[in-house]
């Protein structure tokens, strides 16, 4: 009987002595989550800019787009490498100097608003440079359509976290504009901005 009781007992402490573990390192790993990741979800408007620029023999564009925002951030605190982001663009929102341009950049053979109104991006993969800047890979979703890119930025602040950078879009692959633009295929797209923390 003797020897049953301490089997049982010997069960039971090492049981318990678990059940321990894992409860201080649940609550370790969930204090060291809530001290050093940041992780949202949400709209988060920043006032920041997108900006694009393309030039031909005739005009030189600039402009932007006046609406968007961060849906999604996740980052160790003081870890920009460890950034991971997604932003939502409202392709209505794009606007250029000259009143017309803007009008026939929202029409069927540009960004085509009335039917594709707004676009994403997901931006992973963030590296520092020996020259102390940064580079991210970025997935442009638009019009239905996907293109990976890579872009390059700096930041300059840490509190508040501020970066700013340039990519650039394959007008061709989203079908903005006819192959006589004479702009090329590439065009500069550059933001800058806070990323909310």
């Amino acid at each position: 009987m003797k020897k049953y009781l301490f089997l049982f007992v010997s069960v039971f402490l090492m049981w318990a002595c678990s059940q321990k573990t894992t409860s201080v390192s649940e609550t370790a790993a969930k204090a060291m989550s809530s001290e050093n990741m940041i992780s949202k979800m949400g709209t988060f408007n920043t006032g920041g800019q997108i900006n694009f620029a393309a030039a031909n023999d005739r005009y030189s564009a600039e402009g932007s787009f006046k609406n968007w925002h961060f849906t999604k951030v996740n980052m160790k605190k003081g870890d920009v490498e460890s950034l991971t982001a997604s932003i939502q663009v409202d392709l209505s929102s794009i606007w250029e100097k000259n009143a017309d341009l803007t009008a026939h950049l929202k029409a069927p053979d540009f960004f085509n608003i009335e039917k594709f109104a707004s676009g994403t991006i997901d931006i992973s993969n963030v590296a520092k440079a020996s020259d102390g800047s940064y580079t991210a890979d970025m997935k442009l979703n638009m019009k239905g359509l996907t293109q990976d890119l890579s872009s390059s930025f700096m930041v300059t602040s840490m509190n508040p976290l501020h970066v700013k950078g340039t990519a650039k879009i394959n007008r061709v692959l989203f079908g903005l504009g006819g192959e006589g633009l004479g702009t090329g295929d590439l065009i500069a797209v550059s933001y800058d901005t806070d990323i909310p923390q």
